[in-house]
């Protein structure tokens, strides 16, 4: 009879109590795969140092990076959540991985939520330009290849950053706020002292014992939200590398404000920034700083030099006819402002991009998607400029 009530015993442990502790846990996979066409070319004026050149073929996320990931949760306790995500980035022309290669290039980070006050998370993550000023703009960060807002905006660009400490406050009578420290971004770098060609690059991928030895990164932001109204503003500053910049290079900061206004049918918003002695942008190289090998918006990257400065706007519209169809505008700028005016090493110009968008949902999860940029000046390169079309299909899961 003992024996029978002690199997009895261990099988309410093992089959009922399991249930009951991982109730509240979850772990899920999602991802999104997006595939099209597309035309691009960029052409130069004589006195141009950039040649002329077109593509035409196929584009791997055209309207949005393709990725897979893993994200959990786990409640420790009625107010307290651990959570968890590990997104692969990658290419899904060629099966490549992106960010450089890594596993979970586009985030891989571990945090703790608490109820009522907000959440810390430590890994490598997006600063909070990309989060609250994407929202701002139809034409998100790395989204809709050369109609990125981040052709304008560099921090708010699709920036990870890794080995970073994040907190961020809930949502709290429409204000949200929070802010970040990377240890080491790992972004690649370079840097520029007193106009001389080519820049000094810096190591992206060592984490150096010595702080001040890595490229490293501040980033804050805050958000307002009332009814159909939408506010927020963003500040972040790069520390270069101290072995690599040598004392010659200050500090750069980057900060953005902007506003969106939501009617339903359509979405109007704004923004300004100006970015100073730096300038994130993926269309630059690092390499020469003469010629674009990429002009997509995959491999972002951070040039040090005390004469940029650069002033950026933006206005866009999402006019929404139904609930299957999108329609989005937008007209960016990025201005030279200051001694980069009149660089004669690297002649610059205000670069200005038009774009527009097309998207139709076959069901929430898949759409086709139809994309058209236009840009002078491109990355206020003076004399060139790059236009682009494409089309394409994109699937959420």
């Amino acid at each position: 009879m003992q024996y029978t009530r002690f199997i009895h015993l261990c099988k309410y442990f093992l089959l009922v109590i399991p249930g009951q502790i991982f109730a509240q846990e979850s772990l899920s996979l999602y991802g999104t795969v997006d595939m099209g066409a597309a035309y691009q070319s960029h052409s130069a004026n004589v006195s141009s140092t950039y040649l002329n050149a077109s593509r035409v073929g196929l584009i791997s996320g055209g309207q949005s990076g393709n990725r897979f990931g893993l994200k959990g949760k786990e409640l420790i306790n009625s107010n307290t959540e651990i959570n968890f995500v590990l997104e692969n980035g990658f290419n899904i022309g060629n099966g490549t991985a992106g960010q450089g290669g890594r596993l979970f290039g586009r985030q891989a980070w571990l945090g703790v939520k608490q109820k009522g006050i907000g959440n810390l998370r430590l890994g490598r993550q997006y600063d909070f330009a990309n989060d609250y000023i994407s929202e701002l703009t139809p034409f998100g960060p790395g989204d809709f290849a050369s109609a990125s807002l981040g052709l304008s905006f560099g921090s708010a660009n699709a920036e990870r950053f890794s080995n970073m400490i994040r907190l961020e406050t809930e949502q709290i009578r429409g204000f949200k706020a929070g802010v970040g420290y990377s240890f080491s971004t790992q972004i690649p770098s370079g840097y520029i002292v007193e106009g001389t060609y080519p820049v000094k690059a810096g190591d992206s991928r060592n984490y150096n014992y010595t702080p001040q030895d890595n490229l490293r990164s501040l980033t804050s932001g805050m958000q307002y939200r009332q009814g159909a109204l939408y506010t927020t503003a963003t500040f972040d500053m790069y520390f270069p590398n101290a072995a690599t910049a040598n004392g010659e290079v200050p500090n750069a900061t980057a900060w953005i404000i902007g506003a969106a206004y939501d009617l339903e049918l359509f979405k109007l918003s704004a923004a300004y920034g100006q970015t100073r002695n730096a300038w994130l942008n993926p269309a630059q190289l690092i390499q020469t700083y003469k010629e674009p090998s990429n002009l997509g918006t995959t491999n972002n990257s951070i040039v040090f030099d005390q004469n940029i400065a650069v002033d950026s706007y933006m206005l866009g519209l999402t006019v929404i006819p139904n609930q299957a169809t999108n329609i989005f505008l937008s007209w960016q700028i990025a201005k030279p402002m200051g001694s980069m005016q009149s660089n004669p090493g690297f002649p610059t110009d205000t670069q200005s991009v038009y774009s527009i968008a097309y998207t139709y949902n076959f069901t929430p999860r898949t759409n086709i998607y139809a994309m058209s940029a236009y840009a002078t000046n491109y990355s206020m390169s003076q004399g060139l400029t790059n236009s682009l079309i494409g089309v394409g299909l994109r699937h959420k899961f």
